[in-house]
């Protein structure tokens, strides 16, 4: 069988005949063997490599997913002792408070100065426990990469 072009088409059937050179038949286990056992084995190659891709990047997206979370906790553990420091203050100055109302007849004037002494250590460590509480929501660093993840193999594979 010959191959014919746009320029063999033009031309006249005895030109044809004379430009005609016969081809020895190709096997057909043949063809499909040089022409599919590449294709295959690549095709195998690249969805090995693409597992092995995939699982590489899961296996770093909960790495980094366990890092945020401890740091996280870490934060919020911080914030939970200073609420606990402030808490504990509040209930002394109001057990405080209420000595020096019950001492208001004789001497109250010390009793009065520890409990505002201790309103103001509330008062700070409640601030302390708010500004440390985090701001941005949980494993939001870990979102944005695993989109962007996500976002670049999409562009390999289109």
């Amino acid at each position: 069988m010959t191959e014919l072009t746009d320029a063999d088409e033009r031309m006249s059937p005895p030109a044809k005949r004379r430009m005609e050179v016969p081809r020895p038949p190709i096997q057909r286990e043949e063809a499909m063997a040089n022409n599919h056992q590449p294709k295959e084995s690549g095709l195998v190659e690249l969805v090995k490599d693409a597992i092995q891709d995939t699982q590489e990047l899961i296996r770093i997206e909960v790495a980094l997913a366990r890092n945020e979370t401890k740091r996280d906790v870490a934060k919020l553990k911080n914030a939970a002792i200073a609420f606990g420091v402030a808490f504990a203050a509040a209930i002394l100055t109001l057990a405080m408070l209420l000595v020096a109302a019950a001492l208001a007849m004789g001497g109250p004037a010390p009793a009065l100065v520890i409990a505002g002494v201790l309103l103001v250590t509330a008062g700070v460590a409640g601030l302390v426990g708010y500004r440390l509480i985090p701001k941005e929501p949980p494993l939001d660093a870990t979102k944005e990469h695993a989109e962007a993840q996500a976002n670049l193999l999409k562009e390999e594979i289109a």
